[in-house]
């Protein structure tokens, strides 16, 4: 007789991925799901053509491909304020996603808290719970997502051991500033926490102001895991490469786990992503550009169909206010959406362990522009 782990007791599917099925049976427009639906560079694409028989297609070393993780530690290095020893304080993993499920394998006990910024990404919160852990949420009021100091002291119980940050966050957009990792450093000093923070999205952002990684400030440097990835970058979510970085300490269990978890990432594409960290500058600022373009035009067929998006400071989506729909929640909001515009989007509480309290839905806009365009005419004529 089949038998399953109590491990699993609760989890399902995504409802980002049960929302793909949905709009898929319908054919309707995935504004769920972030695809990452913009083309690679091209000229990434061309040096991989050119490179690929000659690349390595067996296993890497478990901590990943050396050339690969001496570009990581270059890039920390100006870009995060990161110091890291390639040889101990980097690993290569099968997405960030593959770097988080071993920082909790390797780091954490059943039973163990792990704070959550509310609302967080909802496989942070799949994850916690499949290593049997507490997710401890700390509520951030809508629309700014701010994070104040006594919400997140209030949530720390005795059983708390970490706290997760997505930075720019994911659904909100959040960009978590220097005061406010001045509180997460305060607290996880007085409780000693780790911090293990998520910045996949840490080249996608609007305003004047560069990416700031908690990792390298005062207090967070020594007890922080540091997390991202190329699939945003660089648009190539489905090539599963990220990587992990912290304190040689803390991170050789973390190796061990990722090498128990998935052996390596695929090597030939390590090698091809060394390619992709050496791009320039200028690259970045037309990501932004055009994500900025994008963002505006979602946020335009919102607004003209009566819903409230909010202003992202980071990342590809919006956090969409839908109570112009008449509805009481966001389960409510995206099932109205993908019936009467045929677009699908995700609930708000999909990213809440407490309800949010507006129904309030999430939308992709890494699509190309002529799917936002034909997004904002389904919507008016969703309306109608």
């Amino acid at each position: 007789m089949t038998r399953i782990a109590n491990r699993m007791a609760g989890l399902q599917q995504s409802t980002i991925r049960s929302m793909t099925a949905r709009c898929e049976a319908v054919g309707g427009i995935n504004l769920g799901q972030g695809l990452c639906q913009v083309a690679p560079p091209s000229s990434l694409l061309e040096h991989g053509t050119a490179r690929f028989e000659e690349l390595n297609h067996s296993y890497s070393y478990a901590r990943g491909d050396a050339g690969l993780l001496e570009a990581i530690s270059a890039k920390l290095a100006k870009d995060n304020g990161i110091t890291a020893d390639p040889a101990n304080q980097i690993v290569a993993t099968v997405g960030a996603t593959g770097a988080f499920t071993a920082t909790l394998a390797a780091l954490f006990n059943p039973g163990d808290g792990i704070l959550v910024l509310e609302p967080c990404y909802g496989y942070h919160l799949s994850a916690i719970r499949l290593f049997e852990l507490t997710p401890q949420p700390v509520r951030l009021a809508a629309p700014d997502f701010r994070l104040e100091r006594d919400s997140l002291r209030a949530a720390v119980t005795d059983r708390t051991r970490a706290i997760v940050v997505c930075t720019p966050a994911n659904p909100s957009g959040r960009r978590f500033d220097r005061e406010e990792l001045g509180h997460i450093a305060e607290i996880a000093g007085e409780h000693d926490l780790l911090v293990i923070t998520d910045e996949i999205y840490e080249y996608i952002y609007y305003g004047d102001q560069p990416h700031l990684s908690p990792g390298s400030l005062p207090g967070l440097a020594e007890r922080t895991v540091t997390i991202s990835g190329l699939s945003k970058s660089y648009s190539i979510p489905g090539w599963r490469l990220g990587y992990v970085t912290a304190p040689a300490e803390i991170l050789a269990p973390i190796q061990v786990a990722a090498d128990t978890l998935s052996v390596c990432a695929p090597t030939p594409l390590q090698q091809l992503a060394r390619y992709a960290l050496a791009l320039p500058d200028s690259y970045y600022e037309q990501l932004r550009s055009m994500y900025d373009g994008k963002r505006r035009l979602l946020a335009d067929a919102f607004t003209a169909a009566g819903m409230r998006p909010n202003e992202p400071e980071g990342a590809y989506y919006l956090f969409v206010d839908c109570s112009g729909l008449g509805v009481s929640s966001g389960w409510e909001a995206a099932d109205h959406l993908l019936e009467h515009a045929g677009v699908a989007t995700i609930p708000g509480e999909a990213f809440c362990l407490n309800d949010p309290g507006t129904p309030i839905v999430r939308a992709c806009f890494s699509v190309p522009d002529d799917v936002l365009e034909k997004t904002a005419l389904m919507l008016e004529k969703g309306r109608s």
